[in-house]
C-alpha cells in the first residue's frame, strides 16, 4: 500500500535491507525500510506532515503494528568520529546502494517481490558469508559501529565473515572506545541476546569494550546475560534492567538457590539463575511446589489484624511483615492465624 502510494506519484519505491534481508530467511519483522528518488518535501504532501523529527531523509510512519521509514535515496558524504555529518540526495538507486553496510543489507524489492540485488546479497546470504560493501577498512574507519553491527549479523544469522572484513575489524577495533555508550549497548544487547559473546572474545573486541568478563553462560534473558558481565564501564542505566541485574548477579555469588530467592525474585528470574549456575531444574521445580506462601497476600492475617496484634504501624509494620514472610517460607512459623497471633504476642 505504502510502495503503490509513492509508486502513483510518480516516484520509484523498493522496500530495502532488512525486511528484504529477512523475508528470503522467512523471517518475519515488523520494521520496514523503503527507499526512493522521493524527497522529503515530497513525502510529505504524499502522506502528510511526519510525527518523527526527518533526519537525513528518513520520513517515518507507523502502520498497525509496523515502524516503517521512507528514506530518500543518498550518498553519504563525510563523517567525523564516526558520526555522518553531510549527506547529498541522489537519484540513482546504485548510490544508495553503495553507501550501505553490508552485501546482505543492500537487497531491494519491487512491489512485484521480484529482488534487485547490486552487489550478489543474496548469494552471500544464501552461501552465509557477511561482506562489507567497497573497502572495509575505510567503511569501518568512517563509522565503528559497523564493527558491532558485524558482530551482531554474523551472530544472528550464523554467518561467516570475509577474511577482508575481519582483517579491518583487527585494525580499526580501537575506535569502538569513542562511539557513544549508548550506541554500543544498543547492538551488545542485540549481540548477546544472538549468543554472539564468543565472537566478541575471539575478535578481541572486549578489552575495547572495556568487558573483563571472559567467560559467559548463554541464557535468554537480557538481564540474566549483563549479570555475568563486570565492565568498567556503566553499560546498564535502564532502571528495572538495572534491577534485576543486580539481584541476579547477587544470586550467581551467592552460588545456590535458597527458597527466599525463590519468594523474593520469582520463579522465572530463579530459572534464569538455575541456568547460569546449572542448579538442577527438578530441585528448584520441588522449591517452588513446596513454597508454604507464594505473596503476601497469602498470609493468613491480612496487615490490619497483624498491625492491631502487633500493636504497630508504618515502618515498624513493615518490618514485621518482612518477618512474618521470612519465617513463613523457611517453616520456622505455619500459615495459619492461632500461629501468628501467638508469634505476635511472644514478639512484643
Amino acid at each position: 500500500m505504502i510502495l503503490e502510494k509513492i509508486l502513483d506519484n510518480g516516484f520509484e519505491a523498493y522496500l530495502v535491507g532488512g525486511f528484504v534481508r529477512d523475508a528470503k530467511l522467512l523471517r518475519k519483522t515488523n520494521d520496514i525500510d523503503i527507499a526512493t528518488n522521493a524527497l522529503p518535501k515530497d513525502l510529505t504532501l504524499i502522506f502528510g506532515p511526519s510525527k518523527k523529527e526527518n533526519l537525513y531523509g528518513s520520513y517515518h510512519l507507523k502502520v498497525d503494528q509496523y515502524n516503517i521509514d521512507i528514506t530518500t535515496y543518498r550518498k553519504e558524504l563525510s563523517y567525523i568520529n564516526g558520526k555522518l555529518i553531510e549527506i547529498c540526495y541522489t537519484t540513482n538507486m546504485l548510490e544508495d546502494a553503495k553507501r550501505r553496510d553490508f552485501t546482505i543489507n543492500a537487497m531491494y524489492m519491487n512491489k512485484n517481490e521480484e529482488i534487485i540485488d547490486l552487489f550478489n546479497g543474496e548469494e552471500d546470504l544464501k552461501n552465509k558469508k557477511l561482506k562489507m560493501i567497497d573497502n572495509p577498512y575505510i567503511r569501518l574507519k568512517d563509522d565503528p559501529l559497523r564493527i558491532l553491527r558485524a558482530v551482531r549479523f554474523a551472530s544472528q544469522y550464523n554467518l561467516i565473515m570475509d577474511k577482508d572484513l575481519k582483517r579491518a575489524i583487527s585494525k580499526e577495533k580501537k575506535a569502538i572506545e569513542l562511539i557513544p555508550i549508548n550506541k554500543v549497548k544498543k547492538e551488545l544487547d542485540k549481540i548477546l541476546l544472538a549468543n554472539g559473546f564468543p565472537l566478541l572474545k575471539k575478535l578481541g573486541l572486549l578489552k575495547n569494550l572495556k568487558i573483563k568478563t571472559t567467560k559467559l553462560v548463554f541464557v535468554e534473558d537480557l538481564s540474566g546475560l549483563w549479570a555475568q558481565i563486570k565492565s568498567d564501564r556503566d553499560y546498564v542505566v535502564e532502571k528495572e534492567l538495572k534491577k534485576n541485574q543486580k539481584t541476579i548477579a547477587e544470586q550467581i555469588k551467592c552460588g545456590t538457590i535458597k527458597m527466599l530467592d525463590l519468594y523474593r525474585y520469582g520463579y522465572y528470574q530463579c530459572l534464569v539463575v538455575a541456568s547460569i549456575l546449572h542448579f538442577p531444574l527438578k530441585k528448584l521445580e520441588k522449591m517452588q511446589a513446596n513454597l508454604p506462601i507464594k505473596c503476601r497476600q497469602d498470609i493468613a492475617l491480612n496487615p490490619t489484624e497483624i498491625a492491631k496484634i502487633a500493636n504497630a504501624s508504618g515502618k515498624d509494620l513493615g518490618v514485621i511483615l518482612k518477618d512474618i514472610e521470612e519465617k513463613i517460607v523457611l517453616n520456622k512459623i505455619k500459615n495459619d492465624k492461632e500461629s501468628l497471633t501467638k508469634y505476635l504476642n511472644e514478639r512484643r
